[in-house]
């Protein structure tokens, strides 16, 4: 893992815990990313543990650049193994895991909405140096 995904996972462990869906947690992320100017896409559809078979959907995660995933959710349903992803992580690393999904469309959340969905967990979460990084990292 780069140093520039490493402190991104980093920062975005105050969320882990977080009794929210994918869905949910992808709108959060997603307006932190934003915010700071990080390029990103949003996604739905489902992820397949190709070995279990098991299934889960609707799923939601997001995609940056060069391969790399943020998925804090997937684990829940699938089980907490060391060969599902979590967190920050390039999705070629974990074959076992299938991911397949289209755009989701964010709506715009303020940042009082952010916190109240969060449990102000939101203003725990601190990108400013990420300002201009990913084209580096």
């Amino acid at each position: 893992m780069s140093d520039w995904h490493d402190e991104l996972e980093l920062a975005l462990l105050p969320l882990e815990d977080l009794r929210v869906d994918s869905v949910y947690m992808t709108f959060v992320i997603s307006s932190a990313l934003g915010e700071h100017g990080i390029f990103h896409q949003c996604r739905i559809g489902y992820a397949e543990d190709r070995l279990s078979l098991m299934i889960t959907a609707p799923h939601c995660w997001i995609e940056l650049e060069q391969g790399w995933c943020v998925d804090l959710r997937l684990r829940q349903w699938l089980g907490d193994e060391d060969d599902l992803p979590h967190g920050v992580f390039q999705l070629s690393s974990y074959p076992r895991v299938r991911y397949r999904g289209t755009a989701l469309v964010v709506p715009h959340l303020d940042v009082e909405d952010l916190r109240a969905m969060t449990n102000d967990a939101y203003s725990k979460v601190k990108l400013p140096w990420l300002a201009g990084q990913a084209a580096a990292a």
